[in-house]
């Protein structure tokens, strides 16, 4: 008996556990059907966080707002609102702030709540680019809250403003400015052997575009060209009164330019053909160059524009040749191809050196000492293996006492009647220049079609 009551207890003991437990979970259940008839409201919020910066963006986490806990997960749309900042602005009830474009902003198209949330948080992503355009400003942008999922609701405070001061956010070091390498207010004066270089078509004056900060994406630069302001640098005497403002067929400098990724530093050139030289010899050159629009980062106001004044006696070569006597080392006997047609100015001739041994040499002796910066040398119609491959060219006062200005080896031609120049740096002026050849690519005779010799400013 007492093993049969003790069997029943438990029976009965297991009976009301599952009446017990089956009454809760029927509660339960009760509940979270009242639950899911609940209606919540959400709000939009401000800055939820710290505002991350990297290297082209900065995220700005927002928080938005439930009235009570959600029912189930649902999603609220986003989008931006230009027009509540801007009509603040105009009412005066917003002040000393700045607008950002939208096209600077990204904003998700939708916001997430999960089951049983009082509040969920949203990435914004702003250009650095566009908020480096407003640095030492306060900037805000707007946003509508809309179309919340599950029968939920927006309240009254549907639009968020978000407003933040950029100095917060940037350091003045940090700021990307694009300008012009060499630009400023301080006159870029071409010649003298001073900013430029030296090309067949004319003169390339290296302006060249930096990027000061990280480098990151590449961007475009569009240029300008100033008129206006040589004419006002003239009536304060700062350009000399026979400055002309070179016109669009004058010089030659492209419309845009690309700075590479990962890249802080681009070429931009400024060529002057010679003929623009040679027609304007008794002016000043003068043209003002601006970067007029950059597709990322800002421009420097400060060096975002470059003034330049080419002095043309100051770099116009002569090609002093013919005002030279020339003599050579021994001459060949035949008249056609002697060594008057070394410096004849006629490629189609040429000097027919025979005998060669390794240690041939030409000479130029003028009256005066002559700046010479540069030579030239044209291969001849045939047989490749006569050019010249190994030389030096050496100054004199007295066709004694020799000095190396330029060494050159393992010159090569690679077409007949190939026009070669070769510059080097002059540092005064000599009466005598003499090019001796050690090294020709293998044949017993040496032939050129002109040897020349240009003098520089």
């Amino acid at each position: 008996m007492n093993k049969r009551n003790k069997l029943n207890k438990w029976l009965l003991l297991v009976v009301l556990c599952s009446l017990i437990y089956a009454s809760c979970k029927d509660s339960e259940l009760e509940d979270f059907a009242l639950q899911e008839n609940v209606v919540t409201t959400v709000s939009a919020g401000s800055i939820s966080g710290d505002i991350v910066k990297s290297s082209d963006a900065v995220t700005v986490p927002i928080k938005v707002s439930l009235s009570s806990p959600a029912a189930k997960a649902f999603q609220v749309g986003l989008q931006l609102n230009a027009d509540t900042v801007n009509t603040l602005l105009e009412g005066g009830n917003l002040t000393d702030v700045a607008v950002l474009p939208p096209e600077g902003i990204t904003v998700p198209n939708t916001v997430n709540f999960e089951y049983g949330a009082t509040e969920a948080v949203f990435n914004v992503l702003i250009s650095l680019s566009e908020l480096e355009k407003f640095y030492g400003a306060s900037v805000a942008f707007a946003y509508d809250l809309t179309n919340p999922g599950k029968g939920n609701i927006v309240g009254e405070a549907s639009t968020g403003m978000i407003v933040f001061n950029t100095t917060d956010i940037l350091e003045q070091e940090e700021i990307h400015y694009v300008s012009i390498t060499k630009g400023g207010s301080e006159i870029i004066a071409v010649g003298n052997r001073q900013n430029y270089s030296v090309t067949s078509a004319g003169i390339n004056i290296p302006l060249g575009i930096s990027l000061a900060g990280t480098a990151g994406s590449f961007f475009t630069v569009k240029t300008a060209v100033d008129v206006d302001t040589i004419a006002t640098l003239i009536q304060k005497g700062v350009l000399p009164a026979n400055t002309v403002a070179l016109s669009p067929e004058q010089y030659s400098l492209n419309a845009s330019y690309q700075v590479g990724s990962n890249l802080s530093q681009a070429a931009m050139d400024l060529i002057v053909p010679w003929s623009t030289i040679e027609e304007n010899a008794d002016h000043t050159l003068a043209l003002v160059v601006k970067l007029s629009e950059t597709s990322r980062h800002i421009l420097d106001p400060n060096k975002s524009y470059a003034i330049i004044a080419v002095y043309p006696q100051n770099v116009m070569e002569v090609d002093v040749t013919g005002e030279g006597t020339l003599s050579v080392d021994h001459d060949n006997s035949n008249e056609g191809e002697s060594s008057s047609k070394l410096v004849d100015n006629d490629i189609n001739s040429k000097f027919l050196q025979p005998d060669y041994r390794g240690n041939s040499w030409f000479q130029l002796a003028f009256e005066e000492p002559q700046f010479i910066g540069a030579y030239s040398i044209t291969s001849a119609n045939d047989a490749a293996d006569r050019d010249l491959k190994d030389w030096n060219l050496q100054g004199s006062d007295d066709g004694q006492t020799w000095e190396t200005l330029d060494t050159r080896t393992g010159e090569t031609f690679a077409n007949r009647f190939e026009t070669k120049r070769y510059d080097f740096d002059a540092t005064r002026a000599y009466k005598y220049y003499r090019i001796n050849i050690t090294n020709n690519n293998g044949s017993g005779v040496i032939q050129v079609a002109e040897w020349r010799l240009i003098r520089v400013p």
